[in-house]
């Protein structure tokens, strides 16, 4: 039996969500969980990786089981065999085909940051930029984000394993709540630190370090030397899977 199941961790917890050797992941932390319960190493197969202090309010991965009960007792089982810092939100039986990274359809990403005083118990949450940004020239700069570009500048992904890097952002849209700046940005795949450099980039706008025609540039210069800001993983947070059904 194939189970779907979605996640929300806390990623300042964590060295991101693979697991890796003696670091502490949330892969690690959950097929921990899981062997605990099935007696043997059970793999699981998640939607993406997560890198060190990103946050997840709804990651998704797959594993298959032999163990038959109810969804409400995999979500308790689940919950009491693994960190505090993890939260298991749902299971869902699905058919033997379904793949949680495959299946994918879109992300959406969420980037928070601090532009009022310093708050010493959000610092691993929030990006703490601490003074007021340009918010006209962002959303001049958010423009040349959205729609299908080659994001080869905006990431740290190498060519050689990825030589495409064009992808698709659907929508590039910026909030604010006091002091609290939000982006959320929908899009059918990142690369690797591709949305926290962007983010990046729209902070140094915001700063007028940079001009919002210079992310242009960034974009259709298709470098990997070009662009190399990048700001904190804390801000992050993986906010929704999206799947055909």
């Amino acid at each position: 039996m194939r189970y779907k199941v979605t996640v929300a961790y806390d990623g300042s917890a964590f060295s991101g969500w693979q697991k890796q050797p003696s670091k502490d992941s949330v892969q690690d932390d959950i097929e921990g969980a899981l062997k605990r319960l099935h007696r043997k190493p059970v793999p699981i197969h998640g939607s993406g990786r997560t890198d060190t202090q990103v946050h997840a309010l709804a990651q998704v991965f797959h594993f298959d089981s032999d163990i038959n009960m109810p969804i409400a007792n995999w979500i308790k089982a689940l919950n009491t065999q693994t960190s505090d810092a993890i939260n298991i939100l749902k299971v869902e039986r699905v058919d033997d085909t379904f793949h949680a990274r495959h299946d994918a359809i879109a992300k959406t990403y969420v980037y928070r940051i601090n532009v009022g005083p310093y708050n010493v118990f959000e610092r691993n949450y929030v990006y703490q930029v601490n003074h007021p940004l340009n918010l006209s020239k962002i959303e001049e700069a958010m423009e040349y984000i959205v729609g299908e570009h080659d994001f080869t500048s905006f990431n740290s992904s190498p060519l050689d394993l990825f030589p495409n890097q064009v992808r698709t952002v659907h929508s590039f849209e910026m909030t604010v709540s006091d002091d609290i700046l939000e982006f959320r940005i929908t899009g059918t795949g990142f690369l690797r630190y591709m949305v926290r450099m962007i983010v990046a980039s729209m902070v140094m706008v915001g700063s007028e370090k940079i001009s919002p025609d210079t992310v242009k540039m960034y974009r259709d210069a298709k470098d990997k030397d070009i662009a190399k800001h990048n700001v904190p993983g804390c801000g992050l947070y993986l906010e929704k899977v999206t799947y055909n059904s």
